[in-house]
C-alpha cells in the first residue's frame, strides 16, 4: 500500500520523543547503579519499639492478675444475703418480776398479837401437837432467845394446850427499858439466878452488868432485886 494511506499506518518518531526515551533509559541505569553501590535493594523492616530503661533505682510495678476467662455459665453469680425482716409487731417489754423486799419475806411473827407495851414481843397460844422447840423453829427463832423470853418454862418438854408463849428476836423484848433514858433494861432477879446465868440468858457479859450496877456485890444477889442490863448487841 502506497500513498497517503501507507503514510498514516506508520508512526514517525520525532526528535523530542527520542530524546525523552533516551533520558528515561539513562535515569533507570543511574538508579540501578546507585542501588548496587548502596548494598542492594533493602526492604523496610518495621522497627520494634524497645522500651527505654529508666536509669536509677529500680522500681517494681504491680502487674494486674489475669484471671482465666470463664464462660457465662461458669461465672459465679453473687449470693444474695438475706436481710432480717422487720418484726411485724412491736416487741412487748418484759414486765419485771416481783422481787422480795431488801428485808426478805414478811416476818411470820407479825401475824401474832403483840405483847402490850413491849415492842418486838409477840404472843403465841400453844395448840395440840406443839412442842417448845417446834414452835421456836416454826417461826425461825433462835432457841436460846425463846428460852430467854420464857423464863417461866422450867421444863420445856411439858407445855399445855392454851398456854401462852412469848416470842421475838430480841431476848430482852419482855424487859422494861430503864426509866431515866439510859441504854439499858431492867431485870428482876428470880430465884436461883446468878450473874453468870443472867448474862448467859440474855447474851451479854457479867462485866457489862457490873458496869451498870457499880454498887452490886456479885456474890450477893437476891430474888426480887432489880438490875440494869446492857442492851443485847446481837
Amino acid at each position: 500500500m502506497t500513498g497517503p494511506t501507507a503514510a498514516r499506518g506508520r508512526r514517525v518518531l520525532t526528535p523530542a520523543v527520542t530524546a525523552a526515551a533516551a533520558f528515561a533509559a539513562l535515569s533507570f541505569l543511574v538508579s540501578v547503579a546507585f542501588v548496587g553501590v548502596r548494598g542492594g535493594l533493602q526492604l523496610p523492616v518495621a522497627a520494634t519499639a524497645t522500651p527505654a530503661l529508666a536509669v536509677g533505682s529500680p522500681s517494681w510495678t504491680p502487674q494486674p492478675t489475669v484471671m482465666p476467662s470463664m464462660s457465662p455459665a461458669e461465672t459465679p453469680s453473687p449470693t444474695p444475703v438475706a436481710s432480717a425482716a422487720p418484726s411485724a409487731a412491736p416487741t412487748a417489754s418484759a414486765t419485771p418480776a416481783a422481787t422480795a423486799s431488801p428485808s426478805g419475806p414478811p416476818d411470820p411473827l407479825l401475824a401474832l398479837p403483840p405483847c402490850p407495851d413491849h415492842p418486838g414481843c409477840y404472843l403465841y397460844t400453844v395448840r395440840r401437837g406443839d412442842s417448845f422447840t417446834a414452835v421456836s423453829d416454826r417461826f425461825g427463832l433462835l432457841l436460846w432467845i425463846t428460852r430467854a423470853l420464857n423464863p417461866e418454862v422450867t421444863n420445856e418438854s411439858v407445855i399445855t394446850i392454851g398456854q401462852t408463849l412469848y416470842l421475838g428476836r430480841d431476848p430482852m423484848a419482855r424487859l422494861a427499858p430503864c426509866p431515866d433514858g439510859a441504854a439499858c433494861h431492867l431485870y428482876t432477879v428470880r430465884s436461883g439466878d446468878t450473874l453468870s446465868t443472867i448474862a448467859g440468858r440474855y447474851g451479854i457479859t457479867t462485866a457489862g452488868i457490873l458496869a451498870l450496877n457499880p454498887s452490886l456485890d456479885p456474890a450477893v444477889i437476891v430474888s426480887g432485886q432489880v438490875l440494869r442490863l446492857p442492851l443485847y448487841q446481837g
